[in-house]
């Protein structure tokens, strides 16, 4: 995915906090975004998500899988955001604790109106399995918290994701559940093709698993927010 020449204010009479701001993302790839707390990465999100307030002033493009989109009236076409989720840092909200970890996916993966629906993708149960993670069956209310994070994540996988955005997927996790998630991560991201932007302010696990993919938030003398590939 490429942001081509974003400009972002959240007044029409106020400063610009994005200003020609082009980034390209390879696809298919887990990329991380770091920068400190307030700078912007927040705020990216919503734009990609067509989530900013209606006084606010965007103009821009981005470009997916060769169909480019143009912002108009302060959002994306439809076309390009129903191909975007998002993974809160909330996450337990997504998950009804009644059902098993399978039914559970089998819920996002309803259809807008109700009928017969198909089974999530195989190949999200085959990467499961090569983690080890025999818990298709579990309740979810059994799961362990890394668990339940992997759950959240697949839902959003599902229906005609080609972008997942991910808000600090591994803050609340131990190391070894947080390794665990960023390694399902980038799997999935080969086998689904789905391109995922990770925010993490976990400098060690970035560096072990940015493989090149790392982006950094900053802020320049005028205040506009700058975006740096950090090799």
């Amino acid at each position: 995915m490429r942001i081509n020449n974003l400009s972002f204010k959240f007044d029409k009479n106020g400063p610009d906090f994005f200003k020609d701001l082009t980034v390209e993302f390879a696809p298919n790839q887990v990329h991380f975004i770091q920068g400190d707390n307030g700078i912007g990465k927040s705020t990216l999100f919503n734009i990609l998500q067509g989530n900013i307030e209606h006084d606010a002033q965007l103009d821009a493009s981005v470009t997916l899988d060769g169909t480019t989109y143009k912002a108009h009236n302060n959002t994306f076409d439809t076309r390009f955001t129903n191909q975007i989720h998002t993974v809160q840092q909330n996450y337990n909200r997504m998950i009804a604790d009644q059902f098993t970890f399978k039914e559970n996916l089998q819920l996002a993966n309803l259809p807008s109106h109700p009928g017969l629906h198909s089974l999530p993708k195989a190949t999200i149960f085959d990467v499961m399995q090569s983690f080890g993670a025999d818990i298709v069956n579990t309740p979810a209310h059994s799961l362990s918290g890394g668990q339940r994070q992997l759950l959240a994540i697949l839902m959003s996988a599902q229906k005609s994701t080609r972008m997942l955005l991910l808000d600090e997927p591994t803050a609340t996790l131990d190391t070894e559940n947080a390794k665990m998630i960023i390694e399902c991560l980038q799997q999935l991201a080969v086998e689904l093709k789905v391109t995922m932007l990770i925010i993490c302010h976990d400098k060690e696990l970035v560096k072990k698993y940015s493989d090149h993919n790392c982006y950094v938030l900053e802020k320049n003398s005028d205040g506009q927010r700058l975006i740096k590939f950090e090799s």
